[in-house]
C-alpha cells in the first residue's frame, strides 16, 4: 500500500526535525556539554527515528530509502557527541568527562570549593570503568571524591547532584565504610589497600579530584584522550 501525501509530508517534517536536533548539537561549539541535555537530544532523535521508519514503510519508491537515511542517525549523533569532545590543558578525559587531580591538600569542603572555582565539582563516580581509571591515577595518594554521608548517617550521596551511592563492596577497603566514633563522613581514594574507597574525618587534608563535562570544539588540535 502506498503512503498518502500527508504521510509523506509527515515523514519529511520529522526528518527535518531530526537534522535540526543534530544541528543544535553542533551549535554547542566551545560550550560545556550537559549530560542531561545530551541524553534528552539523543532520546528525541531515537523517538523520531522510530516514527519515521514506521511511516517510511508505506512510502513510494521515491521516498523508499528514507529508512536508510534514518539508520545512520545514531552513528552521526555519536560522532557529534564523542569525537569532538576535548578537555583543556591540565585535565584528563574519559568519555564525556574531564578530570582534574589536585596536587595540593585541603579538607573536604575546601577541596570542593577549589573544584567549584574551576567550574567543576568533586568527582561523581557511577561505573566501574570510571572508578578503575581514577583509582589507578590516585594510587599512592589520599584523594577526596564527591561522596559523603553528612546529610544522613550511613546514606552516602554524591554532592554534585545529591544522588544516593549504592555501596559497591569492591570499590571500598574491606570493612569500610565503618565510621568509628561517628566522625568519619567524607570519602577518599585511600593510599593503602590498593587505593580503594575509605571514609575519614572531613577535616583531614588530602588531595582531590574534580570533574566537569568535556567540551565540544570542531577545530581543536589538542584533544585529550
Amino acid at each position: 500500500m502506498q503512503c498518502s501525501s500527508t504521510a509523506v509530508a509527515s515523514c519529511l517534517r520529522l526528518l527535518a526535525t531530526i537534522f535540526l536536533l543534530l544541528a543544535m548539537a553542533g551549535r554547542c561549539h566551545s560550550q560545556q556539554l550537559d549530560h542531561i541535555q545530551l541524553s534528552r537530544i539523543q532520546g528525541s532523535i531515537e523517538d523520531l527515528t522510530h516514527v519515521v521508519q514506521e511511516l517510511s514503510e508505506n512510502v513510494t519508491s521515491g521516498i523508499g530509502k528514507l529508512s536508510d537515511v534514518t539508520a545512520g542517525i545514531g552513528k552521526i549523533f555519536n560522532l557529534l557527541a564523542i569525537d569532538h569532545l576535548y578537555c583543556e590543558n591540565g585535565w584528563l578525559k574519559l568519555r564525556s568527562s574531564c578530570y582534574f587531580l589536585g596536587k595540593d591538600i585541603s579538607n573536604w569542603e575546601q577541596s570542593r570549593q577549589k573544584c567549584l572555582a574551576m567550574d567543576s565539582d568533586l568527582v561523581t563516580i557511577t561505573r566501574d570503568e570510571e572508578y578503575n581509571f581514577l583509582r589507578d591515577l590516585s594510587k599512592g595518594h589520599n584523594m577526596y571524591v564527591g561522596l559523603n554521608d553528612l546529610q544522613e548517617e550511613g546514606t552516602y550521596r554524591w554532592v554534585a547532584d545529591g544522588t544516593i551511592h549504592q555501596i559497591v563492596e569492591s570499590w571500598w577497603v574491606e570493612g569500610e565504610p565503618n565510621n568509628p566514633n561517628s566522625q568519619e563522613h567524607c570519602v577518599h581514594f585511600s593510599n593503602y589497600v590498593d587505593g580503594r574507597f575509605n571514609d575519614r574525618v572531613c577535616a583531614n587534608e588530602f588531595r582531590y579530584i574534580c570533574e566537569k563535562p568535556a567540551q565540544l570544539d570542531w577545530n581543536s588540535d589538542s584533544v585529550s584522550e
